[in-house]
């Protein structure tokens, strides 16, 4: 009787135990509350409250350690490039750095053709990466950024332009340091940028100091144009008074 009871209890594919609610399965070392057919070791159909913490242990894969991971699943994004499944992880190692990584998949996730790709970085030191798993700076985004406003706060300013004592250089060495540079003086040349990229607030203040210069030059170039005019009126006027004369 007892062989017979042990071998009928492994013929059932899962035990229900009928008293809870909603009822518990057991299946294949798979526990499902609410299910009868889990797929994970614990599956719940419905909400999940935990009064305290939830505590994932870590895994190592090819690339370093992918510590515990919270998965939110949308069934409904069935199309390659739609983002079916975001999952964020605790990352460590070389490969990935100790960060905070969001990562999105399609239907196919790392297969080929399929999406599977980091959106978003928190790295441990406190630095961002959007599209980027290893961020340089405090935010750094590969690809465009759409803002209404940016605000640029830095040190100095470039009214030292107006300064009575600041030296403006004189056109004819202007045009000479071009030729030599192939660029404004003060300014760096394309090869520097392509390198190392702008400082906005930094550049701000160049392109600044260029346009006070402008304004300089053309206030000069005006009181040089007036000055002209002005002899050249005195000319007409002599000129005229000589005709006058010599009609007499």
């Amino acid at each position: 009787m007892k062989y017979f009871v042990t071998l009928l209890f492994a013929a059932i594919p899962f035990v229900v135990h009928a008293q809870q609610n909603p009822p518990i399965y057991e299946v294949t070392g798979k526990i499902g509350i609410g299910t009868s057919t889990p797929t994970q070791r614990l599956e719940v159909a419905g909400n999940i409250l935990a009064n305290n913490g939830a505590l994932t242990s870590t895994r190592v894969d090819s690339v370093g350690q992918i510590g515990g991971y919270l998965s939110l699943i949308n069934p409904l994004k069935t199309a390659l490039g739609q983002g079916q499944r975001w999952s964020i992880y605790n990352m460590a190692g070389s490969g990935y750095g100790n960060s905070l990584q969001f990562w999105n998949y399609d239907y196919k996730e790392c297969t080929a053709g399929g999406m599977c790709a980091n959106r978003f970085t928190i790295m441990d030191d406190g630095k961002v990466g959007i599209n980027t798993s290893k961020p340089q700076t405090e935010l750094a985004v590969r690809g465009t950024i759409t803002a209404m406003r940016v605000k640029v706060t830095t040190t100095g300013w470039a009214d030292f332009v107006f300064d009575e004592h600041y030296v403006l250089p004189s056109l004819a060495e202007l045009e000479k340091q071009i030729l030599k540079d192939k660029h404004l003086p003060g300014i760096p040349a394309a090869i520097e940028v392509e390198k190392d990229g702008l400082d906005l607030g930094d550049m701000q203040q160049k392109h600044m100091q260029k346009i006070e210069e402008l304004t300089l030059y053309v206030i000069q170039q005006d009181k040089e144009i007036k000055q002209l005019r002005e002899m050249v009126q005195l000319l007409m006027n002599e000129r005229n008074a000589a005709k006058h004369t010599n009609k007499k």
